[in-house]
Order: structure tokens, then sequence, then C-alpha cells
């Protein structure tokens, strides 16, 4: 969705989204300024909901498909010897 900041992790940048959204939503409870904290509030859902997803599926995905590859290259890397020494 949204290129991230490299300057934190991940999980760090979903609790700042998820505390952004906590202070908007705060806010839009106790002052009569709601009606403008409603884009805010809307953007950083999005924001909130995207960390989370990454920090809960994809970040995990992308380790588990690292180590597939791994095995893979060493599984080819065993069929080559294996061919070579025939």
């Amino acid at each position: 969705m949204l290129t991230r900041y490299m300057g934190m992790t991940a999980k760090s940048q979903s609790y700042l989204f998820t505390f952004g959204f906590v202070l908007t939503l705060l806010g839009m409870a106790l002052t009569e300024m709601w009606l403008p904290m409603v884009a805010g509030a809307i953007i950083l859902c999005g924001l909130m909901v995207e960390s989370w997803i990454r920090v809960a599926h994809i970040i995990p995905m992308h380790d588990e498909i690292r180590t597939l590859q791994k095995q893979i290259a060493k599984l080819q890397s065993e069929i080559r010897t294996i061919e070579f020494n025939e």
C-alpha cells in the first residue's frame, strides 16, 4: 500500500499509527472540532491496519520464503553434485 519509512521498525511504526489513531479518536470525542478530524482518523485507520497486517503476516511470510529459497538452493546443489558424480 505505502512505502514504509525505513528509519524505524515496522512494529514501532504500527505502534505509532495506533497511538495516533487513538489520539485522533480522543480529540474527536473531547472537542467540538471532530468533523475536520474525520479525514485524519480515516487515513490513520488505513495506515494502522496496513502496518499491523505487515507485522502479523507479511514480514513472517517473507522470512519463511527466504528459508524456503535457501532450502531449494541447497537441494539444487545436492542434485548437481549427485549428477556430477554419476
